[in-house]
């Protein structure tokens, strides 16, 4: 193993010897990518209803509800995420008086139908036309197009976090050039127009003067190299490099040593995903290490746990990362932040139909 856990709160991840590398596949999807894309499939342009409510006992919420060929489907969004549920209209309960002036079920026995959790009293039925793009906005202003990965270089003998910051770029190895041009494109700072992560672009070179990058799959990806950031030889900590990498999620660790890396030397409470990466012949033998509160996440790596130079490994290992990221807002450290914002957005919503 390329790691010494201790008493680190990361984990290193099972190996799966069933998994294999693969390409992109339908779990890149981000959540409210899947639910831009069901609210688009089966109500955006259709007569349906939408309800509101500003204060409930699960906060603000907005649900839309449709009936497709006798079976209801709803997408109710809260605070937590939201929730994509389908019903068989036989199961709705209708007294004959509904059912015989064709009224449609009453909101509350249709929530029940749902789920129970759902609280009906609190919902108001909201007729305006243009709702529907209000919560389509609402959706889309929540997808994560951009993202910002650290990296950092372990040369021989080297085993903590303080060691690896304190690399130079003009003492790099040739494996670890190639692995960079694996991720990306080295691009000049000065003048970038793209995603920039923080970096300096107006030709001061505070950040440095170049950078790694890369769009893939419609995502931006600027990589933070720390041999890349300033270093500074009367600081130990080399801070400004921390500074960067230090507030990342996922932060790449490309060992160039067969000393196994010690865990407990990360200090950042911001890195959740660690993913350490050695040459092993043609291609690179990957371990991935998770602070504990980071749920499961695919796709899973195989065993041996290797992947090749190629196409399909550079998805395979990208995916890996993205999604590691995605899983890492699900953990306490960010999922207050993330419902605090949705509350926000559903409240901005629902007050301005609920006056």
């Amino acid at each position: 193993m390329s790691v010494v856990v201790g008493n680190s709160d990361f984990r290193p991840l099972l190996n799966s010897p069933t998994a294999k590398i693969t390409g992109v596949h339908e779990s890149l999807l981000q959540e409210c990518e899947k639910d831009i894309i069901w609210y688009r499939e089966n109500f955006f342009g259709k007569p349906h209803d939408n309800y509101l409510a500003l204060e409930s006992t699960k906060g603000p919420l907005a649900i839309s509800v449709i009936l497709d060929g006798g079976v209801y489907k709803a997408l109710v969004r809260s605070i937590e995420g939201s929730e994509r549920l389908t019903v068989e209209g036989s199961a709705v309960y209708q007294s004959t008086h509904r059912k015989l002036f064709k009224l449609g079920p009453k909101v509350e026995n249709l929530m029940s139908a749902f789920s129970s959790g759902i609280p009906a009293r609190s919902l108001t039925l909201v007729k305006n036309p243009g709702l529907a793009n209000e919560l389509l906005s609402m959706e889309e202003r929540q997808v994560i197009r951009s993202y910002k990965f650290g990296v950092a270089y372990c040369t021989a003998g080297q085993t903590t976090e303080a060691e690896m910051l304190s690399n130079r770029h003009d003492s790099i190895s040739p494996g670890y050039k190639a692995f960079l041009q694996f991720l990306g494109e080295t691009i000049e700072l000065r003048g970038w127009k793209g995603y920039r992560a923080g970096l300096d672009v107006s030709g001061t070179n505070q950040t440095g003067t170049h950078a790694v990058y890369t769009k893939w799959q419609g995502y931006e990806i600027m990589f933070h190299v720390a041999t890349m950031l300033p270093y500074n030889e009367k600081d130990k900590q080399q801070l400004e490099r921390k500074r960067h990498l230090g507030n990342d999620i996922v932060v790449i660790v490309y060992q160039d040593t067969d000393e196994p890396f010690q865990l407990s030397s990360i200090s950042s409470h911001q890195n959740h995903i660690l993913a350490f990466v050695k040459p092993d012949g043609e291609g690179y033998r990957f371990t991935c290490a998770v602070k504990q509160g980071v749920p499961t996440f695919i796709p899973e790596i195989p065993d041996p746990p290797v992947f090749g130079k190629d196409a399909v490994s550079r998805d395979f290992f990208l995916h890996t990362l993205v999604n590691g990221e995605r899983a890492s807002y699900k953990s306490t450290s960010f999922a207050p932040k993330i419902s605090r914002t949705r509350s926000v957005l559903l409240c901005d919503v629902a007050s301005k139909h609920l006056k």
